[in-house]
């Protein structure tokens, strides 16, 4: 019955176009946690204003895991899955609003109805697969699609587990944006694994978010319109992924300096360059007419609230920095200073300080919001780069027993239903690099693969070497 009911958001399996791979469902069920919800905690659990003002969306988290013992022993790869099974169950009792439903737009209700859980197999092994990575084929390791527009009733959390015939694993994993911002998927993923070292694992901070940001209920229609305009606009979203050494993002961070943002971060001078460049390939492309870019990213709040919040607070602790870029007219080819670029996004970061946060429960700040979500809906002349960044989150600590994992991975092609073009920023292999996962119009994607400014600081979609 569970499997019937959660069916409709399941990916289909399908062949990569690079060599013979698919994936095999083997099982698929409803978990739920290993004990009901403890009486101390309440049975419904209030989303704060922040949690509504995120992306109704599943994010996705991909970790490859070697097989440590280079041999296949199915007696033990048996034992290894019941245990990751039994863990996640576990961790479900400890985060217990992801084990729940959303009642309506402000309330879920925690009811232990469970995650969703996937067993699978690939036809290939590890290596292979890591050798040249096919990021289309991706999707097959994730137990639903993610980053698209969701409205139904779904599980907040959901994972799949893929085993590889050398006995790696995968485990991806989405979770919904409702519910948790990336540093709280990271925690809890790291929480699961803890659970599975049999280790303590400390309870979230599960009132704070609200107890700060109290939700705004109800959200207008016309407010709910505008932001899932915003974050969902089209129905093709086209994935790259390069790379970006340490030896590149150097370079870039120097080429955007200035005397007023003398040191630049790496996120800040990849985000100028890479909005630099798509910009370029939009015009050559002829795609859009605009005037104005609007970039944005999320900026964790937890150490800038005053007091600090602990780093396990659960929920979204994000507010987007909108940082704009007026184009004058008269530059026909729309080009770019990447160092006032840079200082305008330094500018955008900085002004979330504090005061600032302090106000956002306003109702000041949210008609702000709500102003420039309708000018985004209605002015055509902006181009928006929705950037986000998940580096230093400790998704390369997630051990669950067997070592770290050897690469962690976004996604593939969003296609077929309504999805976010963005530009994804996850800690790179080896080194001090960055890997950008791309996802954006198939028409400038094709001019920005064949860029050679851009190409002489990416590498696209280079192998992932593991001992």
């Amino acid at each position: 019955m569970a499997g019937q009911m959660h069916r409709q958001f399941l990916l289909t399996e399908a062949p990569s176009k690079s060599c013979k791979m698919n994936v095999q469902i083997l099982s698929e069920e409803i978990i739920r946690p290993s004990s009901p919800t403890p009486h101390h905690h309440p049975n419904t659990y209030k989303v704060s204003l922040l949690d509504q003002f995120s992306p109704s969306s599943y994010m996705p988290f991909i970790l490859f895991y070697k097989n440590k013992n280079n041999s296949l022993d199915h007696q033990d790869s048996a034992q290894t899955l019941s245990h990751l099974k039994e863990s996640f169950s576990k961790t479900l009792a400890i985060y217990y609003p992801l084990a729940g439903r959303f009642r309506d737009a402000a309330t879920i209700e925690c009811n232990d109805e469970g995650g969703l859980y996937v067993e699978a197999q690939v036809n290939c092994t590890l290596p292979e697969f890591l050798k040249q990575p096919d990021v289309q084929f991706l999707n097959n390791f994730l137990p639903c699609k993610a980053n698209g527009l969701e409205k139904d009733r779904i599980p907040p959390v959901a994972v799949k587990i893929t085993q590889f015939q050398c006995g790696g694993l995968v485990v991806g994993a989405c979770l919904f944006h409702k519910v948790v911002d990336a540093a709280a998927s990271a925690a809890f993923l790291n929480s699961w694994a803890r659970v599975a070292r049999g280790e303590k694992v400390v309870e979230p901070d599960f009132s704070s978010a609200s107890a700060l940001f109290p939700p705004k209920d109800p959200l207008s229609d016309d407010f709910v319109r505008y932001f899932d305009n915003f974050f969902f606009q089209g129905k093709k979203s086209f994935m790259r992924r390069y790379v970006f050494d340490a030896t590149a993002l150097t370079t870039l961070r120097a080429n955007a300096a200035s005397e007023k943002v003398p040191n630049p971060s790496r996120v800040e001078a990849l985000s100028a360059f890479v909005a630099e460049r798509l910009t370029w390939a939009s015009t050559s492309a002829k795609s859009e007419n605009f005037s104005t870019l609007m970039i944005t990213h999320p900026v964790n709040l937890r150490q800038r609230i005053e007091p600090p919040l602990p780093d396990n607070t659960f929920g979204n602790i994000i507010w987007l920095a909108f940082a704009f870029y007026e184009i004058d007219p008269s530059n026909t080819e729309k080009k770019i200073d990447l160092a006032d670029l840079v200082k305008i996004l330094r500018e955008a970061f900085a002004g979330l300080n504090k005061d600032s946060i302090a106000e956002l429960d306003a109702d000041e700040a949210f008609n702000a919001l709500n102003e420039v979500l309708e000018s985004v809906y209605t002015n055509e002349n902006i181009k928006i780069f929705r950037f986000t960044s998940a580096n230093n989150m400790g998704l390369y600590d997630v051990d669950f027993g067997w070592g770290t994992p050897s690469w962690v991975a976004h996604m593939g092609d969003m296609v077929g239903y309504r999805s976010k073009q963005q530009f994804v920023f996850l800690e790179a292999t080896t080194g001090k690099g960055l890997e950008l996962w791309l996802a954006s119009d198939e028409a400038e994607l094709s001019i920005l693969e064949k860029d050679p400014e851009f190409l002489e600081y990416a590498t696209p979609n280079p192998s992932i070497c593991i001992e």
